[in-house]
């Protein structure tokens, strides 16, 4: 049976279920995990919270939740991909408006069907009806065909963020600490260094101690 064209069409808040499942699709392919793939069975806490979260989205008029689907009036949809579209500015320091395309994602096994693309358009017709001129993506860095179906769309790198929990970069800042035994040995160093240059000898300084 050959498949019916794809179509993007607001989400409602019939659409929940169909949300929730593209969203365990989107962690598996930013969250691997070793040994296997992600349950996405989660808790019940974690797909209550969830959905709470899908339901504020649905209804904020800032952000625009669209399904990209196949089957027509005649027969049942079936929920292909989804993306979000936020109005903002195109980065932190330039004051340029752009419609942000997040959270895109098509089901595995709904890929190479036009579902991508047709989400793509959508962002960019959404675009055009706001006179806006630019489109931004959020791509995860680990996911490589992602980021090569985008390229393949024109799109270029913007910027890269990084992120590291507050304690790792507490960790790196840390000066590394120094036993007695080897702040004595940096200053026995330095002490012939410096009968080498002609400076004063005396005892460990706070500035080695400190080093």
């Amino acid at each position: 049976m050959p498949w019916s064209p794809v179509r993007v069409r607001p989400v409602t808040l019939a659409d929940l279920p169909a949300l929730l499942e593209l969203a365990g699709e989107l962690q598996d392919q930013v969250l691997p995990v070793e040994g296997g793939s992600r349950s996405r069975a989660a808790s019940a806490a974690s797909r209550v919270s969830l959905s709470q979260r899908y339901e504020e989205a649905i209804a904020d008029p800032d952000r625009h939740l669209v399904l990209a689907v196949d089957g027509g009036e005649t027969e049942a949809e079936e929920a292909l991909g989804m993306a979000v579209f936020i109005v903002a500015s195109l980065n932190a320091l330039l004051d340029v408006p752009a419609v942000h395309v997040s959270h895109a994602v098509v089901a595995d096994r709904h890929r190479r069907r036009g579902a991508g693309k047709a989400l793509v358009a959508a962002a960019a017709s959404f675009a055009e009806e706001r006179g806006i001129e630019q489109i931004v993506v959020s791509v995860h860095p680990g996911s490589r065909d992602a980021a090569r179906f985008f390229a393949r769309l024109g799109f270029v790198p913007l910027s890269v963020r990084r992120s590291a929990p507050v304690s790792v970069v507490r960790r790196r800042l840390a000066p590394p600490e120094r036993s007695v035994e080897q702040v004595l040995r940096r200053r026995a160093l330095r002490q012939v260094r410096g009968r080498g240059l002609g400076v004063p000898l005396g005892s460990a300084s706070e500035t080695e101690l400190a080093d």
